[in-house]
């Protein structure tokens, strides 16, 4: 079915599959022989699959999406949901590449888009009986076990029975979702320190026109200078970080003489003026970075008070970032 349901998690995100991934999905379902043992064939040929592509396209109550890597933008699987009647639907046509996350967030997205946008009362899936792992991972899920279909399918001549898994919508809202997106961030993290090193949060940048006035209120909550005032003239601005206990640090922020950089956040009432995470590899964060669209707004340079690189940059939802060298 020609559909445009979109949902993005935090490592993955699902789109709908286009003419354009019909070399794709060969290539994604033909990757692993010990795994086509358990489903149907496919033509090696491009434009018959393209064709079941069209014929996809006009097939009413059918959802069938590409899973994709967030950070890299890369396809790493895909996905569906079909033959919806009473407000349920199957879950399958389900492939993720070898050496792929994928698997449990792929499947809470799904979901998402089951519940949230096509309201449906219940999800299920058939595993064929022998396909252990694939078994496997819908119990380590916790998925509902609702029993065994016999001779449920039948495979290049081999008769097999399923295992049918479901999910219902209040279920999931209820546990399963809190588990998997759990789950989903801790893959995220995982491949967030992959792409840009290590990467650790630093500091919250605070802006402010005079100090001595901020530090009554920090003062309240525990925080202390932490050294002396810096200016660094690059930046146009002077510095004070803060510390205390179980709080996170902070830099208050204020124009040096003559400088405007701080302008439009003092004027619009604005206090948080970025968040700054400190990287070892900063030429890889950077170019990573910036691939993800996330706009440098002044080149790297050496900072006055930490003695290397940083650079700030402006991120896709418009919040600034700032890197800095260790």
């Amino acid at each position: 079915m020609k559909h445009s349901f979109k949902k993005a998690g935090f490592a993955y995100a699902l789109r709908p599959v286009e003419l354009t991934d019909a070399q794709f999905i060969i290539d994604t379902r033909l990757e692993d022989a010990e795994r086509n043992r358990f489903i149907h064939k496919i033509s090696t040929d491009v434009s018959a699959q393209e064709q079941w592509i069209r014929d996809y396209f006009s097939r009413a109550g059918d959802y069938y999406f590409v899973v994709e890597n967030v950070l890299t933008g890369r396809p790493e699987g895909l996905i569906a949901v079909y033959d919806i009647q009473e407000n349920k639907g199957e879950w399958g046509r389900w492939v993720i590449q070898q050496g792929s996350l994928a698997a449990i967030e792929s499947l809470d997205l799904l979901c998402q888009v089951a519940f949230d946008e096509l309201e449906l009362d219940e999800i299920y899936s058939r595993t064929v009986e022998d396909n252990t792992p694939v078994v496997s991972f819908h119990n380590s899920a916790k998925e509902k076990y609702r029993g065994i279909i016999p001779a449920a399918f039948q495979i290049e001549g081999v008769t097999y029975n399923a295992v049918e898994h479901y999910i219902p919508r209040d279920y999931y809202h209820g546990q399963l979702m809190f588990d998997f997106q759990q789950k989903a961030q801790l893959i995220f993290n995982r491949q967030l320190k992959m792409l840009l090193g290590d990467f650790k949060f630093h500091h919250i940048g605070y802006a402010c026109s005079d100090f001595d006035k901020e530090m009554q209120a920090f003062k309240l909550l525990g925080y202390r200078q932490k050294d002396a005032d810096f200016t660094d003239e690059t930046q146009g601005i002077v510095g004070r970080f803060l510390v205390a206990g179980n709080q996170p640090e902070v830099e208050l922020l204020k124009n040096s003489e003559g400088s405007h950089t701080l302008d439009y956040w003092l004027n619009n009432k604005i206090k948080v003026y970025h968040f700054a995470y400190t990287v070892k590899d900063f030429d890889k964060a950077l170019k990573n970075l910036t691939a993800r669209r996330c706009k440098v707004v002044k080149e790297a340079a050496v900072s006055t008070y930490f003695g290397k690189r940083i650079c700030f940059l402006v991120m896709p939802n418009l919040w600034m970032i700032e890197l800095i060298e260790v």
